[in-house]
C-alpha cells in the first residue's frame, strides 16, 4: 500500500507559471517579467531580496546577469524562507534550495531543456515537507524520491516535458507494487493504465488523491485529460 499522502499546498502563482513555462532567456528577460511585473508586491519583494546584486540598473538586469537558473533558485529561496520564518527575507539564501537542486540534477537527463518541471516538483515537495513538519508539531517528516526511480525512468521513451508527473506516478507504483514487479511490468511494455489496474483499490484511491493534490497545487489538470505524460 502507498505509504505517503500529499496535501494541497498553496504555491505562489507567478513562480509556478514560470517553472511550467518554456523559458529561453537570450537577449532579454522581458518574458519573465511580463509574468512578474503585474504583481507589484512581488516585484518589490524581489527588488529587496536581490538588492545585493543590483548595481542601479534594476531587477531585470540583475536577472539577466545572474541567469534564469540562478535567479529561479534564489527566488525559490525567498518563498521557502517566508514559509519557515513568516516574513520575506532581505536577501536570498541558496542553502535553502540545495535539496531541490539535487532532485533536478538527479533526473535532468529525462527532462526537456528550458522547462523547470523537476525544479517545480522539488519545490512542491519541499513546501509539503515544511507544511507536514508544522502540522505534525515539529516531527521530522520528509518525502523522498526513491533511488530506484532513476532506473525506471531509463525504461521510458526519451525525455518527458512533464517529467514531474512521470516521477510521481512511478513513486506510487513502486510504493504499492515493489521495485521488482514494477520493473518487470515496464520491461514488458505495459502502459500506466495497465499497471494502475494492478494496484489494490485502496492504493488506487490514495494515488488518485495525491495526484489531484499535486495538480491543484500547481494549477494543472490537463494531465488527467490526456493519455500520455
Amino acid at each position: 500500500m502507498i505509504n505517503f499522502q500529499l496535501p494541497y499546498v498553496n504555491l505562489p502563482k507567478e513562480f509556478v507559471v514560470l517553472l511550467k513555462s518554456n523559458v529561453q532567456v537570450s537577449s532579454s528577460p522581458a518574458p519573465i517579467f511580463d509574468i512578474i511585473r503585474p504583481n507589484r508586491a512581488l516585484f518589490q519583494i524581489l527588488e529587496n531580496a536581490f538588492k545585493e546584486f543590483n548595481d542601479g540598473r534594476g531587477i531585470e538586469k540583475v536577472m539577466f546577469a545572474l541567469g534564469w537558473q540562478n535567479f529561479r533558485e534564489r527566488m525559490a529561496s525567498i518563498y521557502i524562507f517566508k514559509r519557515i520564518y513568516g516574513d520575506f527575507p532581505s536577501s536570498t539564501d541558496m542553502d535553502l534550495v540545495e535539496d531541490i537542486k539535487q532532485i533536478e540534477s538527479r533526473f535532468s537527463n529525462h527532462s526537456v531543456n528550458n522547462f523547470s518541471r523537476l525544479f517545480l516538483l522539488g519545490f512542491y515537495l519541499k513546501m509539503v515537507d515544511l507544511e507536514l513538519h508544522q502540522r505534525e508539531e515539529n516531527k521530522f517528516l520528509e518525502i523522498k524520491i526513491p533511488d530506484e526511480i532513476g532506473p525506471m525512468l531509463k525504461l521510458s521513451q526519451g525525455r518527458s516535458e512533464k517529467v514531474d508527473w512521470l516521477i510521481l506516478i512511478l513513486m506510487h507504483f513502486n510504493s504499492s507494487l515493489g521495485e521488482k514487479m514494477l520493473l518487470n511490468s515496464l520491461a514488458e511494455g505495459r502502459n500506466f493504465e495497465e499497471i494502475y489496474q494492478l494496484l489494490p483499490k485502496d492504493s488506487q484511491e490514495i494515488m488518485t488523491q495525491n495526484l489531484l493534490a499535486y495538480g491543484a497545487s500547481i494549477n494543472e489538470s490537463e494531465v488527467f485529460l490526456t493519455e500520455k505524460v
